[in-house]
């Protein structure tokens, strides 16, 4: 069987447990995220780290290695559930079936796949992976294990646009063409749909009359695991579109010009495709292929697009300012490609995990798609977690108090205060005791010294008014530490910069200043 990295590092991690929340609680309105993610964390909107393949409320339903996800009109989520074998259908709330047939488990309860075209209920599919959409509403499948191109028309019917189930690499019309384990799909405006050809190592197109051509060159390279043991790999060439080579081509997206991005997974790199110009070049990664290695070794670098790595990149998308958003699988990340530089848009880089959190402290477990949403909500396939994430604006109330020029918001709940907030210095200023109560902290008051005093644990912080410092002691060591802005007294009560002691709770603390209120959060839910 041809090596690949899906296979080497299929049921090599492990799953893990989390509790999903009902996206509708979190939405956000815009993509600011591409500038900056302080202000917006990761959810989780779907599916739970235990397997299955239950439909039901998005807190209860189960997925089975997930691989990519497109937006329909009516706003529903298409997810392909690969290892299930079927294509599944999200909502705010509920988790529905939407195309594919339940076809039973073998004796290692494993779903079984199909190749069968009929309407939706009855039609069939082995790993379904990549998901694209073209300007009439058709949904194209990249059907993986069939070798296959499907097509879900919007009247309901499934149909084979290219293969025939059949292991190949050879060009022609409909069913004469034959494919290598697909990968991923992209449909351009002209309805002409690109194919990621796997395990060909080849881009291929399907013009809208079904003719399949081979874009890019093949790959020639011969590998010697160990002496007698030889295999086909793929290569790495940039240049004319003709002459070009990949290794494992793995994720498709089209941006505004109608060019296609390109992740090349073995080759550790995202890959441009410019019709315009007929060449191939590389705007990110890179990395070394071994005369004798199947794929580049994989690495983790943010920085500049040419000092950059990445580690078996998978699904893309261009968002409208025209960064390109990367699932780097093995890394565990979501990163992003834009003014010329890398950087980590979510995820703990090399580590994977399940915390919901900030972006920054979010974990994934193997992300394989990311798609925006009309609302700017990011979506993130994450496919050993069995999941489908957002990452989205910080939650807040629906509404917040009248005549409060800032408020101060504690994971997405006010904090309530008998005086309003203070703006002093640059700095937000809340009462002690409102403060203390908000973040656990026991407020007391020593008479005899006139210091208010917060309590938590073995740690005891003393301050004073009209000062900028305050003591504070761990199990009876003390230090002196410097505020972010004096204290004051208003209406007879003590307030304290809010950052400092938010800071000292281990808490992540943002500024919203479009909206002029103080988000504080617990780093990871």
């Amino acid at each position: 069987m041809k090596a690949n990295l899906k296979s080497l590092i299929a049921g090599s991690i492990g799953l893990l447990v989390s509790v999903s929340l009902p996206v509708a609680a979190f939405a956000a309105s815009d993509t600011n995220w591409t500038r900056s993610t302080k202000l917006y964390e990761v959810r989780t909107w779907t599916g739970q780290s235990d397997l299955g393949h239950d439909n039901g409320s998005v807190s209860e339903a189960t997925f089975y290695h997930p691989r990519s996800a497109i937006a329909l009109p009516d706003g529903r989520l298409l997810v392909a559930d690969s290892s299930n074998h079927l294509i599944r259908a999200v909502t705010i709330d509920r988790v529905t079936g939407y195309a594919g047939l339940d076809l039973g488990e073998d004796e290692a309860n494993v779903p079984y796949g199909g190749y069968n075209n009929a309407e939706l209920a009855k039609a069939a599919f082995d790993s379904p992976s990549g998901l694209a959409i073209d300007s009439h509403d058709n949904v194209y499948v990249a059907d993986t294990k069939n070798n296959a191109i499907r097509k879900i028309s919007k009247d309901g019917k499934v149909t084979t646009i290219a293969g025939n189930g059949s292991m190949g690499s050879s060009d022609g019309v409909g069913d004469k063409a034959t494919f290598n384990e697909p990968s991923d799909i992209a449909v351009d405006k002209q309805n002409n749909v690109y194919v990621a050809d796997t395990l060909n190592h080849v881009i291929r197109k399907i013009a809208a009359n079904g003719t399949v051509t081979t874009l890019t060159a093949p790959s020639k390279r011969i590998v010697e695991y160990f002496p007698g043991a030889v295999e086909t790999a793929g290569d790495y060439l940039d240049g004319a579109i003709s002459s070009a080579k990949f290794n494992e081509p793995s994720g498709l997206a089209l941006d505004g010009k109608g060019n296609l991005y390109v992740s090349d997974r073995g080759n550790q790199r995202i890959r441009y495709i410019d019709f315009a110009s007929g060449n191939v070049s590389t705007v990110a990664g890179g990395g070394t292929l071994g005369k004798q290695a199947v794929y580049v070794e994989g690495n983790y670098v943010d920085g500049s697009a040419a000092q950059s790595r990445l580690n078996a990149p998978e699904g893309l998308t261009v968002t409208e300012d025209g960064a390109l958003i990367v699932a780097d699988s093995l890394n565990h990340a979501v990163r992003i490609v834009k003014d010329g530089k890398v950087s980590t848009l979510a995820g703990v880089p090399t580590e994977f995990g399940k915390n919901n959190g900030l972006a920054s402290s979010a974990q994934f477990n193997h992300p394989t798609d990311v798609t925006v949403l009309s609302d700017g909500r990011l979506v993130i396939v994450d496919e050993f977690g069995n999941k489908i994430r957002v990452l989205q604006k910080y939650a807040k109330p629906a509404s917040l108090p009248a005549g409060q020029s800032v408020s101060v918001l504690y994971n997405g709940k006010l904090v309530p205060t008998e005086v309003p907030a203070q703006v002093k210095s640059n700095a937000v200023l809340l009462p002690l005791r409102d403060v203390g109560n908000a973040l656990g902290f026991e407020v007391g008051f020593d008479k005899q010294t006139g210091y208010s005093i917060l309590t938590k644990g073995d740690t005891v912080y003393r301050i004073g008014n009209g000062t900028n410092t305050v003591t504070k002691t761990v199990a009876g060591k003390s230090e002196t530490l410097t505020l972010n802005a004096k204290t004051i007294t208003v209406n007879n009560r003590l307030f304290v910069p809010v950052r400092f002691f938010a800071s000292e709770s281990q808490l992540d603390i943002q500024w919203d200043s479009a909206a002029q209120i103080v988000v504080i959060r617990n780093t990871v839910f």
